[in-house]
């Protein structure tokens, strides 16, 4: 009994906490957004005559909310995640609602509230739960991690088609109202509640003190790192393959000879997938070296590449999809994992942050590059290739990381 206390006691003590953030990132500005893009996508070009790609370019503007990312780490690390998590979660709340209207004023209105609800919602973003789960789990961090990440996959598995239900029932404007008040209404309360007995410090349980990470370094001493850009470069490579594999992959099975019914069937595994990438790699970081578990399970989106190229069968086609979900699942994981264990947790808010922006940056810039290379060469041979062999390249160099420093407490 005493070993699993020792074990597993951090998941007694801290279940509030974990609570609440898987749900605020279950209905996060990570989940909520890009897995019903697709949904929304015609029904408003029907209702409002724009182009596919005006549609699709407002989620580029999602990139506005994660250059605050580093300001965001810095007030977490002054006035407390909880507070930043409150606010955030009624501004994202308010401003998701409002979409639906915002078209009625025109395309760059519909824009305009892109970026206000990509600024204010970052708080309900993986850097706030992150820092709140590394903060509280010292033993059991990379399963924490997995956990409350997997809250995106979550939604990924019934989101599309609640939103699909909710246009059907009461159109595509009262669809965005309807996920607008289901953010007010189930996670801000649980941060509100569940959150009370984490302050901005916490610092873990006596009984946990010789897991702790120390101090840690600074955002100048870890940008002064090489760990840090190679980090930061390695998961720009890698988000920019995996979301415009995520987003355009129905199409890429429509030109495979796929129909549309069996590839909507299809791209619904996603969500399941990511859920299993969440926990599994979360378990396996907290056992593993972090590099070295990072650079085979990235390595899933090469070989989903090669799967997808001319001439694919349904088993492909499934098992692709599988290993996209898989990495999708691990990457924010890996990401706030190797920030704790290479950097400490001083200024991981702020380090967080940045490279935070670094992956969120290629996830964002994707979908239209995915489009214009099918709408160029009517066909994804081209990207599908670049990326089969960028990826490898991309994973393999974590595994110049080297060994975790120690820091002083």
């Amino acid at each position: 009994m005493p070993d699993i206390e020792a074990k597993f006691g951090e998941f007694r003590r801290h279940s509030g906490a974990l609570i609440a953030c898987f749900a605020g990132m279950m209905f996060g500005v990570a989940a909520i957004p890009f897995y019903t893009l697709g949904v929304f996508a015609e029904p408003v070009i029907t209702d409002t005559g724009w182009k596919m790609q005006e549609y699709q370019t407002a989620f580029t503007f999602i990139i506005a909310g994660t250059l605050i990312g580093p300001f965001l780490g810095h007030l977490c690390d002054k006035i407390g995640a909880r507070l930043v998590a409150i606010f955030s979660t009624i501004a994202f709340g308010l401003s998701l609602g409002s979409l639906g209207f915002a078209a009625d004023q025109g395309l760059y209105a519909f824009y305009a509230t892109w970026i206000v609800m990509a600024i204010v919602g970052q708080g309900t973003g993986p850097v706030i739960w992150t820092h709140i789960i590394g903060h509280t789990f010292i033993q059991n961090r990379g399963l924490a991690f997995g956990i409350v990440l997997a809250g995106s996959g979550v939604f990924a598995a019934f989101g599309p088609s609640l939103a699909a239900t909710f246009i059907g029932e009461w159109g595509w404007q009262k669809a965005y109202v309807g996920f607008g008040v289901m953010v007010l209404l189930i996670p801000l309360p649980l941060v509100v509640w569940l959150l009370k007995a984490i302050p901005a410090d916490t610092t873990p349980l006596q009984s946990d003190a010789k897991f702790d990470d120390g101090n840690g370094m600074t955002l100048k001493a870890a940008m002064r790192s090489y760990r840090f850009y190679l980090i930061g470069l390695s998961f720009f490579v890698i988000a920019f393959g995996v979301a415009g594999l995520i987003s355009n992959m129905i199409p890429i099975l429509r030109m495979g000879g796929i129909s549309l019914q069996e590839g909507s069937r299809l791209v619904g595994l996603i969500g399941v997938s990511v859920i299993a990438g969440r926990l599994i790699v979360g378990t396996l970081l907290d056992r593993v070296w972090a590099p070295g578990v990072s650079a085979v399970v990235l390595m899933c989106p090469a070989l989903a590449c090669l799967l997808l190229l001319d001439g694919f069968s349904g088993w492909q086609a499934t098992l692709a999809i599988l290993l996209v979900g898989f990495a999708a699942g691990a990457e924010f994981d890996i990401v706030a994992f190797l920030a704790t264990k290479y950097f400490g947790l001083k200024a991981y808010g702020k380090i967080y942050g940045l490279l935070y922006i670094a992956l969120f940056v290629g996830a964002a810039v994707s979908p239209p590059v995915f489009g214009w290379v099918s709408d160029t060469y009517q066909s994804y041979q081209a990207i599908l290739i670049a990326f089969a062999m960028s990826i490898p390249l991309a994973a393999l160099g974590l595994l110049t990381l080297g060994r975790y420093p120690e820091f002083k407490t």
